[in-house]
């Protein structure tokens, strides 16, 4: 026997099957393109807040940040019914390190206040017009005087708004897509302006909506919940291609991926409740089930896992 050759020590036996090694498909070198951008959106937080970069990415719960000094966001106050930029809080670095940047300040801002988000939806046939929806169930509202509103419990012509890419953003968060919000009934822009009269002290920043051009004082920066964002790079991408895996497809559809805990507990919940709707998922054959699925044995394999639960005295 040569001295060179390597002896493997772990046992084998007659009928073993050789385990392949899985092949990693993601490459150090160079851009992987859409592909890695979706992956690494479906391996993050599904709440976390990212930037769309897309007009069809602005969708679901959305943190939008004003242009002013100190940062605001646009918020809605249910106990004065108005709508007014609200401060943010500002993360602070790590003792011992330096202030974080501009830019690293938008990265890792996020909502701390249920009545900082707005919920945007779009209504069928019009993809391009969104509105924005507070925390109580009612529609942002943009007068014809330029004023702004959120007492309005149904969504008309003076609800609906066009997300424009801006390209007035500079500095170190230019790195961050800009956008400018305009109405669809008048064309008129939002605006965010220093507080003057008697609103000095009282307001970080006064909010118009009747700016016929947009500009710095225009530009926003929106931030949406990171699954609503895969969703739709998901819808955008199957758009291009004209295709989708069964995977893609379930979670278009706002079914959870295949194979996963979510996945489990909605059919759990749907074909094996017991006992006024409750629920047992184990980890420990949740191997078989996928192995299931491959051989079209699910369902049984399913009925097999109910029986060996013995919850069920008739799964038997």
């Amino acid at each position: 026997m040569s001295s060179s050759g390597v002896i493997s020590k772990k046992l084998k036996f007659k009928g073993d099957k050789t385990k392949k090694k899985k092949r990693s498909h993601n490459h150090s070198g160079g851009g992987g393109g859409d592909g890695d951008e979706l992956a690494a959106l479906a391996a993050a937080d599904p709440r976390g807040w990212v930037f769309p970069e897309h007009p069809m990415e602005i969708n679901g719960p959305a943190f939008i940040l004003l242009p002013s000094e100190p940062l605001t966001c646009l918020a809605w106050d249910p106990t004065r019914q108005r709508v007014y930029a609200a401060p943010v809080d500002i993360p602070q670095a790590p003792e011992g390190m330096n202030d974080l940047s501009e830019a690293e300040i938008l990265q890792t801002i996020e909502p701390s206040d249920v009545n900082h988000v707005w919920v945007i939806s779009r209504l069928s046939g019009s993809e391009d017009v969104i509105s924005l929806r507070t925390s109580t169930g009612t529609f942002l509202t943009a007068s014809p005087s330029g004023t702004l509103s959120a007492t309005t419990p149904s969504r008309g012509p003076l609800e609906a708004f066009i997300p424009q890419p801006s390209s007035s953003s500079s500095g170190s968060s230019s790195v961050f897509p800009g956008w400018s919000i305009q109405t669809q009934h008048n064309s008129k822009y939002l605006s965010t302006s220093a507080p003057s009269g008697t609103s000095v002290g009282k307001l970080k920043a006064e909010l118009r909506i009747d700016v016929d051009q947009p500009g710095e004082h225009e530009l926003i920066r929106i931030k949406c919940q990171r699954e609503f964002v895969y969703k739709a790079k998901l819808a955008l991408q199957e758009g291009k291609d004209g295709n989708a895996s069964s995977s893609k497809k379930r979670l278009l559809s706002g079914g959870p991926a295949e194979g996963s805990i979510e996945d489990e507990l909605k059919r759990n919940r749907e074909s094996q409740t017991w006992g006024g709707g409750r629920t047992i998922v184990s980890e420990k054959d949740r191997r078989e089930l996928k192995k299931a699925r491959k051989e079209g044995k699910l369902g049984e394999a399913m009925l097999d896992r109910r029986a060996a639960l013995k919850s069920d005295r008739y799964a038997k």
